[in-house]
């Protein structure tokens, strides 16, 4: 159980045992940032759950477990709206289906992943069932922003917290799939294995990124506006980017006892072009704007 998913050994520990102590809850929170595992620890959990082998949970052999491989498993419903809201009738149409009882296994499942993209109406209709579950219900919530969801939702939910990923965890998991990333890389990546995956792909224009704010201290206001077209022009990437030029900066505060208040300008000025850009500022006026700030702060520093 597990043994194929990379990192959170706790947790892995902390569901085995629920497995085969048998004290399973009805409601579950799987917590933490997006790409480290959650939904895989998520369906690994419920395979075991519905497993109907006595011992050896899952046992990858019954029909419950080869059904549950074969997406065809009657007992387990997975909600996934990654970019759309979950919206109360999704919540309905759950609830309505977990008056029915199991088909195959002692217990049905649900896993709703991005729970925090419930509205409100879909968590407080939710609300209902968890105050009151059949008892043969498990329910688990998955989210990148436990803040996003009602209190007394997580109040009746057993809260599992999912660690960002360690850089040998991550390289193992290329390293098993034959995935090659520059090791500059690595700080962009945040301990999680979509982002590495994702980042693959685009490993010129962090190379790129390395390359320029290494060397910003020495770079004039028409060059530093120069690498808007190479560096930004991926608006879908912006964010991530950001992160990046920000631990460019943390990196050379460490290096640079005795000059650290212009990098700590410049993440500030970082932080700020984040809220304007979410605030649906006008994207190339935002760039700009976050160029010519870092070029004023290197000469004024």
């Amino acid at each position: 159980m597990f043994d194929n998913i990379i990192g959170n050994d706790t947790n892995k520990k902390i569901l085995r045992n629920t497995i085969e102590s048998n004290n399973i809850s009805h409601s579950y929170i799987f917590s933490g940032i997006s790409g480290i595992g959650k939904f895989l620890f998520a369906k690994e959990f419920a395979k075991a759950i519905l497993c109907s082998d006595s011992k050896n949970k899952p046992c990858n052999k019954c029909k419950s477990c080869e059904s549950f491989e074969n997406a065809n498993n009657p007992d387990i419903t997975i909600i996934d709206e990654k970019d759309n809201s979950i919206k109360t009738q999704n919540i309905k149409e759950l609830a309505k289906d977990i008056l029915e009882k199991p088909i195959q296994s002692n217990k049905k499942v649900y896993i709703i992943n991005n729970s925090e993209n419930m509205t409100k109406e879909a968590q407080n209709s939710l609300l209902k069932t968890l105050e009151e579950p059949p008892e043969y219900v498990v329910i688990i919530l998955i989210t990148n922003n436990e803040n996003l969801l009602l209190n007394t939702i997580k109040s009746r939910c057993i809260k599992i917290s999912f660690m960002k990923l360690s850089n040998d965890e991550i390289k193992e998991y290329l390293n098993r799939n034959s995935i090659s990333i520059n090791n500059n890389i690595f700080k962009a990546i945040g301990g999680s294995i979509e982002k590495a995956i994702i980042l693959q792909d685009k490993q010129e224009i962090y190379e790129e990124v390395e390359k320029v704010f290494s060397n910003i201290e020495n770079m004039n206001e028409l060059q530093i506006l120069g690498i808007k077209e190479t560096v930004f022009k991926d608006k879908e990437e912006v964010y991530s980017i950001l992160d990046y030029i920000n631990t460019i900066f943390y990196d050379k505060i460490l290096n640079n006892i005795n000059n650290i208040n212009k990098y700590e300008k410049c993440i500030e000025i970082i932080e700020e072009t984040k809220l304007r850009l979410k605030g649906n500022s006008n994207y190339d006026m935002t760039i700009d704007n976050l160029l010519l700030s870092i070029e004023r702060s290197m000469a004024n520093g």
